[in-house]
């Protein structure tokens, strides 16, 4: 929190406000959500969820008090719309990020604040996101993981590495940031089906389904 407070002070000094903030975090590791730590989950909601929490409790009195134009972008996934095996701390620190967006822009709409708030919930992206365990702390040490967790994380690491262009996120945030459009969902064709169809599943009171996780890297490799 207090390298947050500090970041708002000399960008204040250096700019004199802020217009745009963009919360933009991401670390995961794979494993069950029964034999992963404490500490992982705490870690993984530490970064991913909290830091766009510190990010808007010290960012945004700065946005309002100036009273002018404002956009913020908070980056949580489409595991924040769509849950999958071997990653639950992730998916729930992403739907946490959801639900907090979704929350502030309704807030600030109350308030007739000119402030604008995008939720950024990307696909695969050629990031280095499956290299996050650079990032943890040394008394974290990795887990040994099972053959299931290992060929989903294989998986998944190929996506990424096929996977969209940072520049062309950043082309589509800027986008709806000029739009004012709230869900920015990249490769809407391949994500949203799977986003419909959990929306349907729980309108008929339907089961999540297995296949789902299978099914969106088959529909990405075609």
């Amino acid at each position: 929190m207090a390298d947050v407070e500090q970041l708002a002070a000399r960008t204040v000094e250096a700019f004199g406000t802020v217009h745009l903030l963009c919360n933009n975090t991401g670390v995961g590791i794979p494993g069950l959500a029964w034999i992963q730590r404490l500490a992982d989950w705490e870690w993984t909601l530490g970064v991913n969820l909290w830091g766009v929490i510190h990010g808007i409790r010290t960012f945004l009195p700065i946005m309002l008090a100036h009273g002018e134009d404002g956009h913020i972008v908070n980056t949580a996934s489409v595991a924040g719309l769509i849950s999958g095996p071997f990653q639950i701390p992730y998916s729930v620190s992403k739907y946490g990020v959801v639900a907090l967006s979704e929350g502030l822009h309704r807030e600030l709409a109350l308030i007739e604040s000119k402030i604008k708030v995008s939720v950024l919930c990307p696909g695969f992206v050629h990031t280095r996101i499956m290299e996050a365990e650079r990032n943890r702390p040394v008394e974290l040490p990795l887990l040994p993981v099972g053959e299931a967790e290992m060929q989903y994380t294989e998986m998944v690491r190929a996506l990424v590495a096929a996977g969209l262009a940072p520049s062309e996120v950043a082309r589509q945030v800027f986008e709806a940031i000029s739009d004012e459009r709230f869900y920015i969902v990249t490769d809407p064709d391949q994500w949203k089906p799977f986003i419909r169809e959990r929306l349907e599943d729980i309108l008929s009171d339907h089961n999540p389904r297995l296949s789902d996780l299978m099914d969106v890297a088959r529909f990405a490799r075609s």
